[in-house]
């Protein structure tokens, strides 16, 4: 059944390392007009359509839900939407590599060791001392992606050409702590699907294969993060007046690339939600860290094919040896799950 599990969370990944593809070349559309629509049918109905479609009368365990699980699993979904603003906002102070190398470390660490204390599932001493030892490895191969990155980019790329020339101490805290808290809002995900175990077990308990259960933890975690994420791009398109980019000439092909990232996107934690429950009771744990280890790879492979890497080949060799460190950190993660 790990074996299995594992093998759905390499789906998962490829889902979750490639994602980010979708999001190019979707004009006429300006970005809030694509996120607006994207927040409506990626964050806030693929998760029900998911659930309708596997989890019979899907809803009833939903409202089943006490309030409180419902408030505190939608209240991370929120957090983990306006990370995502912290996260651009961070790259304009101390760089695309370091922010990418800082929020993924955090994300691992927060995302796979709060669910252990939220669902009070503790794997023997030993198997937690190996736990630690992957995550500080992947900590590692993330360190040395981010050289690779900074070996690329020689200067920070700074939009603004006033906080350019005002680089200083300050603004480089300013930055870091931006990213931190972007770590911590991605790693938000899991701890609120950690917390919106309630409607996962109901429909457990009624006899629904704990797979697809699994996925009832979404629809709950992602409609904090719709708020959060919808109003600000309405803010943004109100703002900038871009709403007219919706009847645009050509603007075809940016409502199916709407669809293409919405289901592509959530494809990823669909799926990933299945493989939890395949790898057991400590699957978010060391899912989470498989998960984002095994995608950042995808990611940089996609990278290296898109020519990302041309010219650089002192950082494209950086850029391998931490995808190496990586794996075999997930390797030892996967020894830790064996041993739980």
């Amino acid at each position: 059944m790990v074996a299995v599990g594992f093998l759905v969370l390499l789906i998962a990944t490829v889902f979750q390392g490639s994602f980010g593809i979708c999001f190019k070349k979707y004009q006429p559309f300006s970005w809030e007009a694509f996120w607006a629509l994207f927040s409506i049918i990626g964050v806030l109905l693929m998760p029900h359509i998911w659930c309708a479609i596997l989890v019979p009368d899907y809803f009833s365990y939903l409202a089943s839900t006490p309030m409180t699980t419902l408030v505190t699993g939608a209240a991370c979904g929120f957090f983990w939407g306006i990370s995502s603003i912290w996260y651009s906002l961070a790259i304009n102070y101390i760089g695309v590599s370091l922010v990418t190398g800082i929020n993924l470390g955090l994300s691992n660490l927060l995302g796979s060791l709060i669910p252990m204390f939220v669902l009070g599932t503790f794997p023997s001493m030993s198997s937690l001392i190996l736990l630690l030892v992957g995550q500080a490895i992947l900590l590692g191969g993330v360190a040395v992606l981010s050289k690779a990155g900074f070996m690329k980019n020689d200067t920070v790329k700074v939009e603004d050409k006033q906080d350019a020339k005002s680089k200083t101490k300050s603004l480089f805290m300013v930055g870091f702590i931006m990213a931190l808290a972007s770590g911590a809002g991605s790693a938000a995900i899991n701890i609120g699907g950690s917390f919106s175990n309630y409607p996962v077990n109901l429909a457990t308990e009624a006899g629904v294969t704990p797979m697809y259960a699994n996925l009832l933890q979404w629809p709950v975690v992602f409609f904090g993060g719709f708020l959060a994420n919808f109003g600000y791009a309405v803010y943004k398109l109100i703002k900038n007046k871009t709403y007219t980019d919706y009847t645009k000439p050509g603007c075809a092909k940016a409502y199916g690339k709407v669809l293409l990232t919405s289901f592509v996107w959530f494809a990823a934690l669909g799926v990933y939600a299945m493989a939890t429950a395949l790898l057991g009771s400590f699957g978010p744990v060391v899912g989470w860290v498989a998960f984002n280890g095994l995608a950042l790879i995808i990611a940089n492979l996609w990278g290296f094919k898109d020519g990302e890497w041309k010219g650089h080949p002192k950082a494209r060799n950086v850029a391998l040896i931490g995808n190496a460190v990586i794996i075999v950190s997930l390797f030892v993660v996967g020894i830790a799950n064996g041993m739980a």
